[in-house]
């Protein structure tokens, strides 16, 4: 099936063709009814029945003139039917000359007027494409002659409009997370902070009363004040990592073989089904961030399931991107937290710091993809990865 410019084109030739066909078949047929006209008109006959008439009656001088003058009208009213014969036969031959101009030049305006529309229209069409991957720096290139130059304008100045909102968008996001991060981190050191000082106070009244125990309450303080300590220290740690995440690296990423050697690695500790596509290509991605992605996914899978985990690895290719699945047989997520889980500090476990699927979305969304879960209370969870499939052989 030809594209609908082609269609076009070919619809306008049509009908152009057909158009001067029609004009050369109505001038011939009227030249011809006109040419027929003229020699059906009794002229001849009439010049030979005036000189039959008059001859008889003219003086012998004269008679020898008006023959000749007579023979001349003949020889006109011939002269006449002949060149009316080759103009007859050489329009014929040169209107179809006339009419393939006719179609050329025809042709050759619309086609210019055509281009002057479809190419700001495939313009558009390409930088729209763009802006729907995010690439909000898109301009198309101005037509100053198309009628629809306005319409390229109106486009430049709304994808303009679009980058200053998604700036604003994402300053404000920042601003908003960082606040959020902020109060959940104030929160998160409150809490260690009161057994530290309720074990130092109590170290501290006991060596006023010069306590027999002193020693042992020494001990059991300095232990949770160690244990807190640790706490906070892991908690820094974890913002830190996220405060500071490095750009990613792209290079060479073979996702299958990762993840087979990360499921060698947790095969004493849970029944691993791997569904892989062996024909996925090496795709490019930051290797230590990936690996960091399915780790924390695979290890959470494992401490959500009730005892002996049974986890489902598969990679797939689906509409040019990449899908990884990790879905677990546990005891699933609520809808309340389902709508949380990617928050920074938001966690259910006990010692967990919130932070780790708050990374697991900063680095896929670094690449260009996205993740979403969804879980059944007491039937398990799965995380879904998509990834735009860039494959390294097409890029290195």
């Amino acid at each position: 099936m030809p594209s609908f410019r082609i269609q076009i084109i070919i619809l306008v030739s049509l009908v152009t063709l057909f158009a001067a066909m029609l004009m050369r078949e109505f001038f011939i047929s009227n030249l011809s009814s006109y040419q027929a006209q003229i020699e059906g008109l009794p002229t001849k006959a009439k010049v030979r029945n005036v000189y039959k008439n008059y001859i008889t009656s003219l003086d012998s001088s004269r008679i020898d003139t008006f023959t000749m003058e007579i023979e001349s009208v003949l020889k006109d009213l011939h002269k006449i039917e002949i060149a009316g014969e080759f103009y007859s036969r050489d329009i014929q031959r040169f209107s179809i000359g006339i009419v393939i101009l006719m179609v050329i030049l025809t042709g050759s305006i619309f086609l210019f007027l055509f281009m002057l529309i479809t190419r700001p229209l495939a313009r558009l069409l390409i930088a729209t494409e763009q802006l729907q991957t995010g690439d909000f720096e898109i301009q198309v290139k101005e037509s100053a002659y198309s009628p629809l130059n306005s319409l390229i304008l109106s486009f430049n100045n709304m994808v303009s409009e679009l980058n200053q909102s998604r700036e604003k968008l994402l300053e404000a996001e920042k601003q908003t997370i960082w606040r959020e991060m902020a109060r959940a981190m104030a929160h998160e050191i409150k809490n260690p902070l009161t057994p530290i000082r309720l074990a130092a106070q109590r170290l501290e009244a006991k060596h006023h009363e010069h306590a027999e125990n002193l020693s042992e309450v020494l001990e059991k303080s300095m232990g949770v004040i160690n244990e807190e300590v640790d706490n906070l220290q892991a908690l820094v740690n974890a913002f830190s990592g996220f405060a500071k995440m490095p750009e990613a690296k792209f290079v060479s990423y073979d996702l299958n073989k990762q993840l087979k050697e990360i499921s060698d690695q947790y095969s004493d500790d849970a029944r691993i089904e791997l569904k892989l596509d062996g024909e996925l290509e090496p795709i490019l991605a930051d290797t230590m961030q990936m690996k960091q992605v399915l780790v924390n996914l695979i290890q959470n899978a494992i401490q959500a399931c009730p005892g002996e985990p049974h986890i489902e690895l598969s990679t797939g290719v689906h509409e040019q991107k990449i899908v990884i699945k990790i879905m677990d047989h546990g005891h699933g997520i609520s809808e309340t937290d389902l709508a949380k889980i990617f928050e920074p500090y938001f966690t259910t476990k006990k010692k967990g710091t919130g932070l780790g699927l708050a990374i697991v979305r900063r680095i896929i969304r670094q690449h260009g993809g996205d993740i979403q879960v969804s879980s059944a209370l007491e039937k398990g969870s799965t995380f879904e990865i998509s990834l735009p499939y860039k494959q390294a052989k097409d890029v290195l």
